[in-house]
């Protein structure tokens, strides 16, 4: 039997009842928001910066160039991100995971070369030391227990294995989700499942804790970012119930109307404007951070730190 694979009677019934929603056993992050509810992370991402994912592409790619083996997307929604890793890195063995059985379901009518797999992120059904990397995109901020996710990702990691995410860090002050929660704005946490707002620190403590040595550190979601980001959810709260997909999934499947092409030339305009200001400013603090990490052992992270 593979490493990379735990018991298939397990995984089995992970997939056909541990997972689904409104059965006894269902594992859910943050019971108050359902992730069945919303198809999440289905659209294509290139690195073209017209899409919104082009930089967590551009980023978690860079941090990848000399990682060979196994690779798994933690949170991978429908499957728009890690089909793209594939498509980027065709070397590489590429696993995505969701605890979304819609969002699942949806990635493997078209896989993509990409193995897919319904899990949660504090069990992952992935052997220890059988990862040569993890990587993970707005995924910690709906976790009711990030170190206990973190903690998962070590295990499965081999030594030396590399550790890319990203993360809103919307409780900065210098942000404006944190000067807004601090308001009680909560539309993020009703309409998107954002239940933490990190501050930098909290994530590089988290990383300390669980023994990762970081690596590099970059930021993004600047000022045109965060404004988008605020506005779009004060429209969704003032609304008064979610959307059924992203903006970039809408656009893929919609018929072709002056409507769809206004909304597609807006959603254009402000990727490129957000991701030229956030390859600008890489170095200011933004309303997120991308992270890489290396899996060491004491003894590595004791020279590391001489």
């Amino acid at each position: 039997m593979d490493d990379l694979e735990v018991s298939t009677n397990v995984a089995s019934s992970r997939e056909e009842i541990a997972y689904r929603q409104g059965d006894p056993g269902y594992v859910s992050d943050n019971p108050g928001f359902d992730y069945e509810a919303k198809l999440w992370g289905g659209h294509k991402v290139d690195l073209s910066p017209s899409y919104l994912g082009a930089l967590r592409l551009r980023y978690c790619l860079e941090d990848l160039v000399d990682v060979r083996g196994k690779v798994l997307e933690i949170g991978c929604g429908a499957g728009g991100m890690v089909k793209a890793l594939k498509t980027y890195r065709p070397d590489l063995e590429v696993y995505g995971c969701d605890i979304s059985l819609q969002a699942i379901k949806a990635s493997q009518q078209s896989p993509g070369g990409v193995h897919f797999k319904v899990a949660d992120a504090y069990n992952l059904p992935y052997g220890s030391s059988s990862l040569s990397a993890v990587v993970m995109f707005d995924v910690l901020e709906h976790l009711d227990n990030p170190e206990r996710c973190i903690a998962e990702v070590w295990r499965v990691l081999e030594g030396g294995g590399l550790f890319h995410f990203y993360v809103p860090c919307e409780g900065e002050i210098h942000s404006l989700h944190g000067l807004l929660a601090r308001l009680g704005w909560r539309a993020k946490e009703e309409y998107g499942g954002h239940i933490q707002n990190f501050r930098t620190k909290d994530v590089i403590s988290i990383l300390n804790k669980q023994r990762f040595h970081i690596r590099r550190h970059r930021w993004s979601a600047h000022l045109i970012n965060q404004t988008i980001d605020v506005a779009y959810f004060i429209g969704l709260s003032m609304r008064g119930k979610n959307t059924s997909m992203s903006v970039e999934g809408y656009l893929e499947v919609a018929k072709p109307s002056l409507v769809t092409i206004g909304i597609n030339v807006l959603k254009s305009v402000v990727a490129v404007a957000s991701y030229y200001e956030s390859r600008l400013f890489r170095w200011l603090p933004g309303g997120g951070g991308h992270f890489s990490a290396l899996k060491v052992s004491q003894v590595a992270q004791r020279d590391i730190s001489r």
